[in-house]
């Protein structure tokens, strides 16, 4: 009896019987709504199934026909939420989908977020742990987008809580701290820190580290008391205490911490299922410490309370640790009828964790159908295995998906996932690619920028080169004037009026004598004043010629231009009319102009093989034109890219708001011919 207490003790070990307050929607606060849909709502909880799915359609049809997008939003928002009125899974998720499209169009995000929320928990209820898993994500980014940290603590409860379900330990324990991580930054969020920290001592107690479950459990304890009325939440997390304690064998620990759940306030009215897990928590520590007194009794009671909330897993657990019982008085037929029972209850219940333990422990109860028993356990161990990891692995995947319509292809077909991830690779690709040609584009267009920037300075710079060349050109005419004036001066001052008032005298002093001598010096004088009318003749002649002897810098600078040529085998020649003023050109023009002539006469070097070049200026009153032409091998103007100089003749006619033309054929010498408005 011993040998079979002892594997049977063993066995049940492998069975966590404990309260798991799993992280749920909290009801958030909506204002009541006094329209159709409240009152269909309120009517549908005592309809039978056909009117309550009429009411359910016809508050759809309210909703879809709403007169505006905030009515709409509002009506859809609430239905997703309304999980207990909605209870048609199909329309219920049409209904969440209008939820979304509504919120979208008003641009209500902490709206969509609330939607998001709703479809994971629908989801999870029905088992969906993936796609629950996704839809909490996808409402956790969206929190976290508008700072709302309550809400992003208890994205990361609900998730971690999923994970645990299917044995994601390490991913659950990380998304609870984080949880906690949050709340502690808020106030008054003691009701969440105990829910973290339980929810950390349940995992530490399933990978049977029940030393630091015990430490979280008591931050548990610690945060609910600060909550007032809390009694029934303690002795929840004392039962989860007792649990941890009777898995590490401390059996009268175990039993202490039971019976004190079991002695709490109201706890079997308020929270039956509590109440009657804490009778088959203390009943099954009395068993493995061999103290079978009232465990029978226990049991019952355990059973009856089960049965009346309809908790068929619980009840399968009951049975289960019944036929320990059962077996433990050697009583092997009792033992196996009860092990069917609870067989059967897990089945319905789809309890598949207690199903696989009640084949282990039916297989050594009922030698016969032993082989059936564990080809059974076989079977549903791999499958759930096999399904434990996939999920786990969408879990890790998940969270990078923004996509709704890949997650609800996990849901639905794994052969769409592919093709949508085939569709984002291609889009990306597609991205890429539009990405690299905008950055192509974009360098391009710079790097053009650039040049016409270094061109437009480099221009800039020789137009002060040319503006300095005919400043100093004119500093030199001044010098040249001032040179010319001072000769005139000296030569009036110490020519002219020196022998002016020579003569002044010497008719003075003859005035007053009438001799013949007088009168030969009369005459003398009168010589000498026509030497002067002479003189002055003379330098009057020599100012007016230089007054009509034109000096143009802007002609000269152009001659100086020329005749600088280091290429003796060109003779230059330049043709002006010298009676045009060519100095009243506008500044612009000249500069420009001088420099299209020295970028002209520059390629004819470089490049024609001309023995001449020749520049010549013609003006009327409304248009300066410019001819320059060579001897040279001239060139196809119709073929080939515009060089340099061509670019540079283009930009600085522009600027003159004038025009040129080209005229060059092979062997026949090149012409060129600017016109620009005056």
């Amino acid at each position: 009896m011993n040998k079979l207490y002892n594997y049977i003790s063993a066995l049940f070990l492998l069975c966590l019987s404990c309260t798991k307050t799993e992280p749920k929607k909290e009801i958030q606060s909506t204002p009541a709504i006094n329209d159709s849909i409240s009152i269909w709502s309120a009517e549908s909880n005592a309809a039978d199934p056909k009117r309550k799915l009429e009411l359910q359609y016809k508050a759809y049809q309210f909703a879809i026909n709403s007169p505006t997008d905030s009515l709409k939003s509002l009506h859809f928002s609430n239905l997703s939420y309304n999980q207990q009125f909605i209870s048609d899974s199909s329309l219920y998720r049409q209904i969440n989908k209008e939820a979304i499209l509504a919120n979208q169009k008003i641009k209500d995000t902490a709206a969509i977020g609330a939607i998001y929320w709703d479809l994971a928990y629908f989801l999870e209820n029905r088992i969906a742990y993936d796609s629950a898993f996704y839809y909490y994500s996808e409402a956790l980014n969206i929190f976290k987008q508008i700072n709302y940290i309550d809400n992003v603590g208890y994205m990361y409860l609900n998730m971690a809580g999923i994970q645990m379900k299917v044995k994601d330990y390490i991913g659950s324990e990380a998304n609870t701290v984080k949880a906690i991580e949050y709340y502690k930054t808020l106030e008054n969020n003691n009701q969440q820190l105990y829910r973290s920290y339980n929810l950390l001592g349940i995992i530490l107690t399933d990978l049977k580290d029940y030393e630091k479950s015990l430490a979280y459990y008591k931050e548990a304890l610690f945060y609910l008391e600060k909550i007032p009325n809390s009694h029934i939440d303690e002795a929840s997390v004392i039962n989860n205490i007792g649990v941890s304690y009777r898995n590490n064998k401390q059996y009268d620990k175990a039993i202490e911490n039971f019976e004190i759940v079991l002695s709490t306030n109201n706890a079997l009215a308020k929270r039956p299922s509590l109440y009657a897990l804490a009778l088959s928590n203390l009943a099954t520590s009395k068993l493995y410490k061999k103290d079978t007194s009232n465990v029978r009794d226990l049991f019952d009671q355990a059973i009856k309370i089960k049965k009346e909330v309809n908790d068929l897993g619980s009840i399968a657990t009951s049975y289960y640790n019944y036929a320990e019982l059962e077996a433990f008085a050697e009583d092997t037929t009792a033992a196996i009828h009860k092990a069917k029972v609870a067989e059967k209850l897990a089945i319905e219940g789809k309890a598949n964790e207690r199903l696989l333990k009640t084949w282990q422990y039916l297989a050594i109860l009922d030698k016969n159908n032993a082989s059936d028993y564990f080809k059974n356990f076989t079977k549903l161990n791999d499958s759930l295995l096999t399904e434990e990891r996939k999920q786990q692995n969408r879990f890790a995947r998940i969270r990078f998906e923004t996509d709704e319509f890949i997650a609800e292809n996990i849901e639905l077909e794994s052969e769409k996932k592919v093709l949508s991830k085939q569709k984002q690779i291609w889009i990306g690709i597609a991205i890429g690619f539009f990405l690299l040609g905008l950055s192509v584009y974009i360098i391009i267009n710079q790097r053009a920028k650039n040049q016409k920037l270094r061109f437009d300075q480099q221009q800039q710079a020789n137009n002060q080169e040319i503006f300095n060349l005919m400043l100093m050109q004119k500093q030199k005419v001044d010098e040249v004037k001032r040179l010319e004036q001072k000769r005139i001066s000296e030569e009036l001052h110490d020519g002219v009026l020196g022998k002016m008032l020579g003569a002044r005298m010497i008719l003075t002093g003859l005035n007053k004598r009438a001799t013949d001598e007088a009168i030969q010096e009369k005459s003398k004088a009168l010589g000498s004043l026509q030497e002067i009318e002479n003189e002055i003749r003379a330098i009057s002649h020599e100012l007016s010629h230089s007054a009509y002897q034109k000096i143009s810098n802007f002609t000269d600078s152009v001659e100086t231009l020329l005749a600088n040529n280091r290429n003796t085998k060109i003779k230059t020649i330049f043709h002006f009319n010298e009676d045009e003023n060519w100095d009243s050109l506008a500044g612009e023009i000249k500069i420009n102009v001088y420099r299209i002539i020295q970028e002209t006469f520059q390629n004819a070097i470089k490049h024609s093989k001309c023995s001449f070049f020749e520049v010549t200026f013609y003006r009327d009153d409304e248009q300066f034109n410019v001819i320059m032409s060579d001897n040279g091998i001239g060139y196809n103007v119709n073929k080939g890219k515009k060089g340099i100089g061509i670019r540079n003749i283009t930009s600085r006619i522009e600027k003159l708001n004038g025009s040129f033309h080209i005229d060059s054929t092979g062997g026949q010498g090149t012409t060129i011919s600017l016109n620009i408005p005056i």
